[in-house]
C-alpha cells in the first residue's frame, strides 16, 4: 500500500492509503478529498484534480507531458512550480509517504 498525505490550504490533513497502480486522483476520490473534484474522471481534460506535490517529491514523479501542462493552464487553481494533475500521477511503492498540498476551494 502507498501512503499519501493530503494537506488542505487551511492546514487540515487527510492520511490516505491506496494500492500501487492507482492514480493519485483515484486515491483522493476514495478518501473524498474535496479539493480534488476529478470531473473528467482522469482524462486530463478539466484540471479539477490540480494539486501541489511537495518539492522534495518532484524528482520521483513521472515527467509532465504537454497535455497536462496545457490542461493546467486552463484550470482555476493558481499555477505554482510544483503544479500537477492528480490524474497523471500513478502511485508506486517509491511514492509511499507522498505529501500533496491542495488548492484553496473557491
Amino acid at each position: 500500500m502507498v501512503k499519501v498525505k493530503f494537506v488542505s490550504a487551511s492546514g487540515g490533513v487527510i492520511d490516505a492509503e491506496c494500492s500501487s497502480g492507482c492514480t493519485l486522483m483515484e486515491c483522493a476520490s476514495n478518501y473524498m478529498v474535496a479539493e480534488i473534484e476529478a470531473q473528467c474522471g482522469g482524462g486530463c481534460a478539466c484540471g479539477t484534480c490540480h494539486c501541489y506535490p511537495r518539492i522534495e517529491w518532484l524528482d520521483k514523479l513521472p515527467p509532465m507531458e504537454d497535455i497536462e501542462a496545457c490542461t493546467l493552464e486552463g484550470g482555476m487553481a493558481e499555477i505554482r512550480p510544483t503544479s500537477r494533475l492528480a490524474c497523471q500521477i500513478e502511485l508506486t511503492e517509491e511514492l509511499s509517504g507522498l505529501i500533496i498540498d491542495l488548492p484553496e476551494i473557491a
